[in-house]
């Protein structure tokens, strides 16, 4: 049996002809629109992701630093806490974070915690401990937690504060 497709081939009338052109306008429309859709997707993706349309707009950026004594000893607060995956325990603030990151990360090992957030809240000492969760700080410590040379008792719920020095000692 002869595909009715195999029959507009050869077949010159009226009808016929004007379904082949029909296909040969889709075809030279249609490619070159899926094309443009394509390209066009691509593009708004890319820019969505770079420009923030997918992330949130930074509105608080601070930058306390922090070093840390375990037993007398200095210890390293590492770069990328809070943003390698292996140095990020806690993912409980991750709503409030920018490009991936959690609002409360490293990027260096100089001991500045970078505290960059979507919204304007306090961030604590904890809060930045929970996330690195690198340190005991657990029963039987005895910590000894200053901020500016001043004496911090509840050093949980110390709020982090620009240029601040915050000294960590843990016996």
């Amino acid at each position: 049996m002869e595909n009715k497709n195999d029959s507009d081939k050869g077949d010159k009338s009226y009808v016929a002809v004007g379904r082949h052109k029909k296909r040969q306008n889709m075809v030279k429309i249609g490619i070159p629109i899926a094309a443009a859709a394509i390209v066009l997707g691509i593009v708004f993706g890319i820019q969505t992701s770079e420009q923030g349309m997918a992330r949130a707009k930074m509105v608080m950026h601070i930058h306390p630093q922090l070093s840390v004594m375990v037993n007398g000893q200095p210890i390293i607060v590492p770069e990328n806490v809070g943003i390698d995956k292996t140095l990020w325990k806690d993912h409980s603030l991750d709503k409030y974070g920018m490009q991936g990151m959690s609002p409360l990360h490293t990027h260096d090992s100089s001991g500045t915690i970078h505290v960059e957030s979507s919204v304007n809240r306090d961030y604590t000492l904890g809060e930045f401990l929970d996330v690195w969760s690198g340190l005991d700080t657990g029963e039987g410590k005895l910590l000894k937690v200053t901020a500016n040379d001043q004496p911090i008792s509840d050093w949980r719920n110390h709020i982090l504060k620009d240029k601040e020095q915050i000294s960590l000692e843990i016996s």
